[in-house]
C-alpha cells in the first residue's frame, strides 16, 4: 500500500496565519499550524486568516521584500552634536554625538 499526502480525495491543506484558533471538526487549530480540510468546511469568518499551501493552491506565499536602509546625519540645534536617522526618520542613538562618534555609528550599522 503507498501513502499519499492528500488523505481523501478533495481536500487542501491549510494554514491558519491569523491570531486566535479554529475549531474544525474535533480539532482546535492554533496560529501557524497546517491541516486538511475540505476549501467549503472553513467558516466565512476564519477565511481570511487561512490560506492554502502545498500544491494546487491559488495563492503562493510572496518572497519577503528586504530593502537596505540607509542612515543619516541629523545636527541638532546645540553647535556640534548630532543624531543617526534611518530610512524612515526614526532617530537610532539614544543621546547626542559627536560627528565622528555619529559616522563610526553608521559604518557599524551598516555592515
Amino acid at each position: 500500500m503507498e501513502r499519499t499526502n492528500n488523505p481523501e480525495a478533495g481536500k487542501k491543506q491549510f494554514k491558519k496565519t491569523g491570531g486566535g484558533s479554529l475549531r474544525y471538526g474535533n480539532r482546535i487549530i492554533k496560529p501557524g499550524q497546517t491541516f486538511w480540510a475540505y476549501p467549503e468546511d472553513i467558516p466565512e469568518v476564519f477565511r481570511d486568516t487561512v490560506i492554502p499551501v502545498g500544491q494546487g493552491s491559488e495563492q503562493q506565499e510572496e518572497p519577503l521584500k528586504v530593502s537596505t536602509t540607509e542612515y543619516s546625519l541629523s545636527p541638532r540645534p546645540t553647535g556640534g552634536w548630532f543624531d543617526v536617522l534611518d530610512g524612515n526618520g526614526k532617530k537610532v542613538n539614544e543621546k547626542a554625538l559627536k560627528r565622528v562618534d555619529a559616522l563610526k555609528l553608521i559604518d557599524m550599522l551598516r555592515a
